[in-house]
Protein backbone atom coordinates (compact mmCIF):
# COMPACT_ATOMS: atom_id res chain seq x y z
CA UNK A 1 0.00 0.00 0.00
CA UNK A 2 1.20 3.48 -0.79
CA UNK A 3 1.10 6.20 1.85
CA UNK A 4 0.84 8.92 -0.80
CA UNK A 5 -1.84 11.53 -0.28
CA UNK A 6 -4.63 11.77 -2.79
CA UNK A 7 -6.43 9.07 -4.74
CA UNK A 8 -5.34 7.50 -8.00
CA UNK A 9 -8.46 7.41 -10.17
CA UNK A 10 -8.55 5.29 -13.35
CA UNK A 11 -8.33 7.44 -16.44
CA UNK A 12 -9.45 6.40 -19.90
CA UNK A 13 -6.47 5.77 -22.16
CA UNK A 14 -6.47 7.67 -25.44
CA UNK A 15 -3.72 7.80 -28.07
CA UNK A 16 -2.75 11.35 -27.11
CA UNK A 17 -2.18 10.25 -23.50
CA UNK A 18 0.62 7.82 -24.40
CA UNK A 19 3.80 9.83 -24.80
CA UNK A 20 5.86 7.68 -27.14
CA UNK A 21 9.61 7.74 -26.91
CA UNK A 22 12.16 6.31 -29.31
CA UNK A 23 11.42 3.13 -31.20
CA UNK A 24 13.47 0.19 -29.89
CA UNK A 25 12.56 -2.17 -32.72
CA UNK A 26 9.67 -2.84 -35.06
CA UNK A 27 7.89 -4.51 -32.16
CA UNK A 28 8.98 -2.50 -29.11
CA UNK A 29 8.94 1.14 -28.13
CA UNK A 30 9.63 3.22 -25.07
CA UNK A 31 6.64 5.10 -23.76
CA UNK A 32 5.74 7.14 -20.70
CA UNK A 33 2.44 6.09 -19.14
CA UNK A 34 0.37 6.91 -16.06
CA UNK A 35 0.75 4.34 -13.29
CA UNK A 36 -2.99 4.65 -12.66
CA UNK A 37 -3.57 3.17 -16.11
CA UNK A 38 -1.96 -0.16 -15.12
CA UNK A 39 -4.20 -3.05 -14.08
CA UNK A 40 -2.32 -4.30 -11.00
CA UNK A 41 -4.71 -7.21 -10.51
CA UNK A 42 -3.83 -8.93 -13.79
CA UNK A 43 -0.78 -11.15 -13.12
CA UNK A 44 -1.14 -13.62 -15.98
CA UNK A 45 2.49 -13.09 -17.01
CA UNK A 46 4.07 -13.13 -13.55
CA UNK A 47 6.64 -15.91 -13.08
CA UNK A 48 8.42 -14.59 -9.99
CA UNK A 49 7.01 -14.27 -6.51
CA UNK A 50 5.72 -11.07 -5.01
CA UNK A 51 8.34 -9.53 -2.74
CA UNK A 52 6.33 -8.11 0.14
CA UNK A 53 9.19 -5.89 1.24
CA UNK A 54 10.05 -3.60 -1.65
CA UNK A 55 11.51 -0.85 0.51
CA UNK A 56 15.06 -1.37 -0.76
CA UNK A 57 13.97 -1.48 -4.38
CA UNK A 58 11.92 1.68 -3.89
CA UNK A 59 14.92 3.41 -2.29
CA UNK A 60 17.19 2.29 -5.13
CA UNK A 61 14.81 3.72 -7.72
CA UNK A 62 14.60 7.00 -5.79
CA UNK A 63 18.38 7.32 -5.62
CA UNK A 64 19.54 5.89 -8.97
CA UNK A 65 16.46 6.01 -11.12
CA UNK A 66 14.70 3.27 -13.05
CA UNK A 67 17.50 1.36 -14.79
CA UNK A 68 15.33 -1.29 -16.46
CA UNK A 69 11.86 -0.04 -17.50
CA UNK A 70 8.99 -2.50 -16.92
CA UNK A 71 7.43 -4.18 -19.93
CA UNK A 72 3.70 -3.75 -20.53
CA UNK A 73 1.02 -4.53 -23.06
CA UNK A 74 -2.13 -2.49 -23.77
CA UNK A 75 -5.25 -4.61 -23.37
CA UNK A 76 -8.89 -3.56 -22.97
CA UNK A 77 -7.99 0.08 -22.31
CA UNK A 78 -5.60 -0.84 -19.50
CA UNK A 79 -1.92 -1.72 -19.41
CA UNK A 80 -1.06 -5.27 -18.35
CA UNK A 81 2.36 -5.89 -16.79
CA UNK A 82 4.48 -8.40 -18.68
CA UNK A 83 7.67 -7.93 -16.67
CA UNK A 84 8.58 -5.68 -13.74
CA UNK A 85 5.77 -6.26 -11.21
CA UNK A 86 7.93 -5.30 -8.21
CA UNK A 87 9.34 -2.26 -10.01
CA UNK A 88 5.82 -0.99 -10.59
CA UNK A 89 4.95 -1.54 -6.91
CA UNK A 90 8.14 0.27 -5.89
CA UNK A 91 7.25 3.23 -8.10
CA UNK A 92 3.80 3.39 -6.53
CA UNK A 93 5.41 3.28 -3.07
CA UNK A 94 7.55 6.24 -4.16
CA UNK A 95 4.34 8.14 -5.05
CA UNK A 96 5.33 8.31 -8.71
CA UNK A 97 2.55 9.18 -11.12
CA UNK A 98 4.20 8.17 -14.38
CA UNK A 99 6.83 5.74 -15.52
CA UNK A 100 8.81 4.87 -18.59
CA UNK A 101 7.94 1.44 -19.96
CA UNK A 102 8.78 -0.88 -22.81
CA UNK A 103 5.49 -1.32 -24.61
CA UNK A 104 4.64 -4.47 -26.53
CA UNK A 105 2.17 -4.21 -29.42
CA UNK A 106 -1.41 -5.02 -28.42
CA UNK A 107 -1.56 -7.75 -31.06
CA UNK A 108 1.18 -9.81 -29.45
CA UNK A 109 -0.12 -13.19 -28.25
CA UNK A 110 -0.08 -14.52 -24.69
CA UNK A 111 2.66 -16.95 -25.73
CA UNK A 112 4.86 -14.11 -27.00
CA UNK A 113 4.30 -12.17 -23.78
CA UNK A 114 5.11 -15.20 -21.61
CA UNK A 115 8.33 -15.81 -23.54
CA UNK A 116 9.21 -12.14 -23.06
CA UNK A 117 8.44 -12.32 -19.32
CA UNK A 118 10.58 -15.43 -18.77
CA UNK A 119 13.50 -14.45 -21.00
CA UNK A 120 13.69 -10.91 -19.58
CA UNK A 121 14.19 -12.38 -16.12
CA UNK A 122 16.42 -15.25 -17.25
CA UNK A 123 18.92 -13.01 -19.02
CA UNK A 124 19.22 -10.72 -15.99
CA UNK A 125 20.03 -13.53 -13.55
CA UNK A 126 19.74 -17.30 -13.24
CA UNK A 127 16.16 -18.38 -12.63
CA UNK A 128 15.30 -20.04 -9.33
CA UNK A 129 13.76 -23.52 -9.27
CA UNK A 130 10.43 -21.90 -8.45
CA UNK A 131 10.65 -19.62 -11.48
CA UNK A 132 11.68 -22.52 -13.73
CA UNK A 133 8.61 -24.48 -12.64
CA UNK A 134 6.23 -21.55 -13.07
CA UNK A 135 7.78 -20.59 -16.41
CA UNK A 136 7.48 -24.13 -17.81
CA UNK A 137 3.96 -24.54 -16.41
CA UNK A 138 2.76 -21.32 -18.05
CA UNK A 139 4.43 -22.13 -21.38
CA UNK A 140 2.82 -25.59 -21.31
CA UNK A 141 -0.49 -23.86 -21.97
CA UNK A 142 0.76 -23.35 -25.51
CA UNK A 143 3.70 -25.73 -26.08
CA UNK A 144 4.43 -29.37 -25.31
CA UNK A 145 7.49 -30.37 -23.29
CA UNK A 146 9.54 -31.14 -26.38
CA UNK A 147 8.86 -27.70 -27.86
CA UNK A 148 9.69 -26.02 -24.53
CA UNK A 149 13.00 -27.92 -24.43
CA UNK A 150 13.81 -26.87 -27.99
CA UNK A 151 13.27 -23.20 -27.14
CA UNK A 152 14.82 -23.40 -23.66
CA UNK A 153 18.20 -21.83 -24.49
CA UNK A 154 16.54 -18.70 -25.89
CA UNK A 155 13.81 -18.52 -23.25
CA UNK A 156 15.44 -19.76 -20.02
CA UNK A 157 19.06 -18.92 -20.85
CA UNK A 158 19.92 -22.58 -20.24
CA UNK A 159 19.51 -25.90 -22.02
CA UNK A 160 16.64 -28.00 -20.68
CA UNK A 161 16.00 -31.48 -22.02
CA UNK A 162 12.41 -32.65 -22.50
CA UNK A 163 12.68 -35.16 -19.64
CA UNK A 164 13.62 -32.44 -17.15
CA UNK A 165 10.86 -30.18 -18.51
CA UNK A 166 8.42 -33.05 -17.93
CA UNK A 167 9.63 -33.36 -14.33
CA UNK A 168 9.16 -29.63 -13.79
CA UNK A 169 5.64 -29.82 -15.20
CA UNK A 170 4.81 -32.72 -12.88
CA UNK A 171 6.14 -30.80 -9.89
CA UNK A 172 4.05 -27.85 -11.04
CA UNK A 173 0.91 -29.90 -10.32
CA UNK A 174 1.72 -29.97 -6.59
CA UNK A 175 -0.51 -27.83 -4.34
CA UNK A 176 0.35 -24.19 -3.66
CA UNK A 177 1.96 -24.88 -0.25
CA UNK A 178 4.53 -27.10 -2.01
CA UNK A 179 5.37 -24.35 -4.49
CA UNK A 180 5.81 -21.87 -1.64
CA UNK A 181 8.13 -24.31 0.15
CA UNK A 182 10.18 -24.74 -3.03
CA UNK A 183 10.41 -20.96 -3.33
CA UNK A 184 11.59 -20.55 0.26
CA UNK A 185 13.97 -23.53 0.15
CA UNK A 186 12.07 -25.74 2.61
CA UNK A 187 11.43 -28.36 -0.09
CA UNK A 188 14.13 -29.34 -2.57
CA UNK A 189 13.41 -29.87 -6.26
CA UNK A 190 14.39 -33.55 -6.07
CA UNK A 191 12.18 -34.12 -3.04
CA UNK A 192 9.28 -32.37 -4.74
CA UNK A 193 9.73 -34.64 -7.74
CA UNK A 194 9.83 -37.71 -5.50
CA UNK A 195 6.53 -36.93 -3.73
CA UNK A 196 4.69 -35.55 -6.77
CA UNK A 197 3.45 -39.02 -7.83
CA UNK A 198 2.00 -39.83 -4.40
CA UNK A 199 -1.62 -39.45 -3.35
CA UNK A 200 -2.79 -36.01 -2.14
CA UNK A 201 -3.06 -37.05 1.51
CA UNK A 202 0.51 -38.38 1.57
CA UNK A 203 1.79 -35.30 -0.23
CA UNK A 204 0.14 -33.13 2.42
CA UNK A 205 1.74 -35.25 5.15
CA UNK A 206 5.23 -34.76 3.74
CA UNK A 207 4.67 -31.02 3.22
CA UNK A 208 3.54 -30.63 6.83
CA UNK A 209 6.56 -32.62 8.04
CA UNK A 210 9.14 -30.70 5.99
CA UNK A 211 7.61 -27.37 7.00
CA UNK A 212 8.57 -28.09 10.63
CA UNK A 213 12.16 -29.26 10.15
CA UNK A 214 15.25 -28.06 8.32
CA UNK A 215 16.75 -30.79 6.13
CA UNK A 216 19.10 -30.88 3.15
CA UNK A 217 18.07 -32.55 -0.10
CA UNK A 218 19.75 -35.84 0.84
CA UNK A 219 18.12 -35.91 4.27
CA UNK A 220 14.70 -35.12 2.79
CA UNK A 221 15.10 -37.95 0.29
CA UNK A 222 16.19 -40.26 3.12
CA UNK A 223 13.08 -39.39 5.13
CA UNK A 224 10.83 -39.95 2.12
CA UNK A 225 12.49 -43.32 1.48
CA UNK A 226 12.16 -44.46 5.11
CA UNK A 227 8.48 -43.55 5.33
CA UNK A 228 7.51 -45.10 1.99
CA UNK A 229 9.46 -48.29 2.76
CA UNK A 230 7.98 -48.62 6.26
CA UNK A 231 4.53 -48.11 4.76
CA UNK A 232 5.09 -50.81 2.11
CA UNK A 233 6.71 -53.30 4.51
CA UNK A 234 4.10 -52.98 7.26
CA UNK A 235 1.10 -52.59 4.96
CA UNK A 236 0.04 -49.32 6.54
CA UNK A 237 -0.84 -45.90 5.17
CA UNK A 238 1.85 -43.20 5.41
CA UNK A 239 -0.56 -41.10 7.48
CA UNK A 240 -0.22 -43.64 10.29
CA UNK A 241 3.51 -42.94 10.33
CA UNK A 242 2.99 -39.17 10.22
CA UNK A 243 0.54 -39.50 13.12
CA UNK A 244 2.90 -41.61 15.23
CA UNK A 245 2.74 -39.91 18.68
CA UNK A 246 6.53 -39.97 19.00
CA UNK A 247 6.98 -38.32 15.58
CA UNK A 248 4.32 -35.75 16.42
CA UNK A 249 6.06 -34.98 19.71
CA UNK A 250 9.31 -34.41 17.79
CA UNK A 251 7.69 -32.07 15.28
CA UNK A 252 5.77 -30.08 17.89
CA UNK A 253 8.63 -29.74 20.39
CA UNK A 254 9.09 -25.98 20.76
CA UNK A 255 12.32 -26.52 22.70
CA UNK A 256 14.08 -27.94 19.63
CA UNK A 257 15.19 -25.93 16.62
CA UNK A 258 14.32 -27.29 13.14
CA UNK A 259 17.82 -28.77 12.70
CA UNK A 260 17.61 -30.68 15.99
CA UNK A 261 14.16 -31.95 15.08
CA UNK A 262 15.58 -33.31 11.84
CA UNK A 263 18.28 -35.27 13.66
CA UNK A 264 15.87 -36.84 16.15
CA UNK A 265 13.28 -37.55 13.46
CA UNK A 266 15.81 -39.34 11.24
CA UNK A 267 16.90 -41.48 14.20
CA UNK A 268 13.28 -42.38 14.96
CA UNK A 269 12.53 -43.33 11.34
CA UNK A 270 15.79 -45.28 11.06
CA UNK A 271 14.82 -47.27 14.15
CA UNK A 272 11.40 -48.07 12.67
CA UNK A 273 12.86 -49.00 9.29
CA UNK A 274 15.80 -51.04 10.61
CA UNK A 275 14.94 -52.06 14.21
CA UNK A 276 17.64 -54.72 14.55
CA UNK A 277 20.37 -52.54 13.07
CA UNK A 278 19.19 -49.64 15.23
CA UNK A 279 19.57 -51.77 18.37
CA UNK A 280 23.11 -52.74 17.30
CA UNK A 281 24.00 -49.09 16.72
CA UNK A 282 22.67 -48.06 20.13
CA UNK A 283 24.58 -50.86 21.81
CA UNK A 284 27.76 -49.77 20.01
CA UNK A 285 27.21 -46.16 21.06
CA UNK A 286 27.00 -47.31 24.67
CA UNK A 287 30.29 -49.21 24.33
CA UNK A 288 32.04 -46.21 22.80
CA UNK A 289 30.69 -43.96 25.56
CA UNK A 290 32.12 -46.44 28.08
CA UNK A 291 35.63 -45.72 26.78
CA UNK A 292 35.33 -42.21 28.27
CA UNK A 293 37.47 -40.72 25.53
CA UNK A 294 38.48 -37.09 25.50
CA UNK A 295 35.58 -34.98 24.20
CA UNK A 296 37.72 -33.84 21.26
CA UNK A 297 38.05 -37.41 19.99
CA UNK A 298 35.55 -38.71 17.46
CA UNK A 299 35.16 -42.49 17.36
CA UNK A 300 32.84 -43.57 14.53
CA UNK A 301 31.85 -47.15 13.72
CA UNK A 302 31.37 -48.13 10.04
CA UNK A 303 28.14 -46.72 8.67
CA UNK A 304 25.38 -49.33 9.07
CA UNK A 305 28.22 -51.80 9.80
CA UNK A 306 28.66 -52.45 6.11
CA UNK A 307 32.45 -52.63 6.53
CA UNK A 308 35.00 -53.25 9.30
CA UNK A 309 36.63 -49.84 9.17
CA UNK A 310 36.31 -47.65 12.27
CA UNK A 311 37.24 -43.98 12.14
CA UNK A 312 39.08 -42.29 15.02
CA UNK A 313 39.98 -38.62 14.76
CA UNK A 314 40.48 -35.55 16.91
CA UNK A 315 41.19 -31.85 16.55
CA UNK A 316 43.73 -29.85 18.56
CA UNK A 317 44.28 -26.10 18.79
CA UNK A 318 47.60 -26.44 20.57
CA UNK A 319 50.11 -28.95 21.91
CA UNK A 320 48.32 -29.34 25.23
CA UNK A 321 45.08 -30.40 23.54
CA UNK A 322 47.00 -32.76 21.25
CA UNK A 323 48.80 -34.32 24.22
CA UNK A 324 45.53 -34.73 26.16
CA UNK A 325 43.88 -36.57 23.26
CA UNK A 326 46.88 -38.86 22.79
CA UNK A 327 46.87 -39.72 26.52
CA UNK A 328 43.15 -40.48 26.30
CA UNK A 329 43.75 -42.86 23.39
CA UNK A 330 46.60 -44.54 25.25
CA UNK A 331 44.32 -45.04 28.22
CA UNK A 332 41.73 -46.60 25.94
CA UNK A 333 44.30 -49.16 24.80
CA UNK A 334 44.16 -50.70 28.27
CA UNK A 335 40.36 -50.90 28.18
CA UNK A 336 39.00 -54.35 27.35
CA UNK A 337 35.93 -52.71 25.81
CA UNK A 338 38.05 -51.25 23.02
CA UNK A 339 39.52 -54.65 22.30
CA UNK A 340 36.02 -56.12 22.07
CA UNK A 341 34.86 -53.31 19.78
CA UNK A 342 37.78 -53.75 17.40
CA UNK A 343 37.87 -57.54 17.60
CA UNK A 344 37.81 -59.10 14.09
Amino acid sequence: MSDCSGENKPVEITPDKIKSGRIISDELKLAEIDLSDIDLTDERYRISYSDENITRLAQSIRETGLIHPPMVKLMNDKFIIVSGFNRIRALIKNCAEKTLVVQLPALKTDLHCLVAAVSTRAFQRELSHFELIVGCTRLAWFLDKKEIAQKSAAVFNMELNSRFVGELLTIGTLPDPAMEMIRTGKLSLKSAGRISSLDPETIHGFLNLFSKIHASTNKQLEIILYITEISARDGIEPRQIFNDPIIQDILEDDNKDPGSKTKVLRARLFAKRYPTLSDVCQHMDQKIAGLKLDTRIRFSPPENFESQNYTISFAAKNFSEFEASVKSLRSALENNTLKKILAP
